[in-house]
């Protein structure tokens, strides 16, 4: 059975959902284009979107009558939004990382030119790391400050780079401005940021940045370890770090851009 044959027999609250998810998605569009995009009947469309209109979940255009998102749905996203705080929504997200990677998870936020570590979260198999909560690392040196710096616009990026002074904490810190920023753009294409024992002796880390509604950087998780264990999964701890990252700035409210 097709996706658009079990939608066309589910119940009207899975496809109202349907059709709002799609309108959203869409922007505008027609109600016969959603009929015949989700597979349902026109007369099924007609009325489910009637229904949503007379709700104020969606809206006609009253030139072209095509349907959008209603403010009824806008109400609902602000109030979201008004109470998802990164501090309460973090912890649960931390911690199904560290569940996943077996690994310690931190959540930081940016202060100057160093971030904060606010919240973490520990695995069973999870090893005790010197970074307590309130520490205070310099963002050039750890993943975490890597992460939210690649997020940046490049010019923001760049003159906050040029001002740091970098100095050497281990023998892997990178200290040279121009190796730093080659770096924080490959991380930004890439999506997360390495911490190759820079930050402290002997530990690994990978880290993604959150974004806000606005689609700003406001904070960065990482996955940490000892270097042995996190420097041979660098590509699944990334891609888990990004995907968690990824959600909890979904439910801060960024829903990022699509590419065409």
């Amino acid at each position: 059975m097709t996706a658009e044959r079990e939608l066309d027999q589910s119940g009207t609250l899975e496809r109202g959902l349907a059709v709002l998810e799609h309108v959203g998605t869409c922007q505008e569009i027609s109600t016969n284009a959603i009929a015949k995009q989700l597979g349902l009947s026109r007369s099924a469309t007609y009325r489910i979107v009637g229904a949503l209109k007379n709700l104020e979940y969606l809206e006609a255009d009253h030139v072209t009558g095509r349907i959008r998102l209603g403010t009824r749905l806008v109400e609902l996203g602000v109030r979201a939004m008004s109470a998802a705080d990164l501090h309460r929504c973090a912890p649960r997200y931390l911690a199904a990382l560290a569940e996943k990677s077996g690994e310690t998870t931190y959540l930081a936020v940016p202060d100057s030119d160093a971030m904060v570590y606010v919240a973490t979260e520990k695995s069973e198999n999870s090893v005790t790391l010197a970074c307590r909560l309130g520490t205070r690392r310099p963002q050039y040196a750890t993943s975490l400050g890597k992460a939210w710096l690649s997020a940046l616009s490049e010019v923001d990026r760049v003159e906050r780079v040029r001002r740091m002074t970098l100095e050497s904490l281990t023998n892997n810190t990178i200290t040279d401005h121009g190796r730093l920023l080659g770096e924080l753009a490959a991380t930004s294409t890439r999506g997360w940021a390495v911490d190759a024992v820079e930050n402290e002796p002997d530990v690994g880390c990978v880290a993604a940045a959150v974004r806000d509604h606005t689609g700003q950087p406001v904070a960065a998780i990482s996955i940490a370890g000892p270097a042995s264990r996190v420097m041979h999964r660098l590509e699944e701890l990334g891609a888990t770090v990004a995907a968690g990252a990824a959600a909890l700035s979904l439910r801060l409210g960024h829903v990022p851009q699509q590419r065409g």
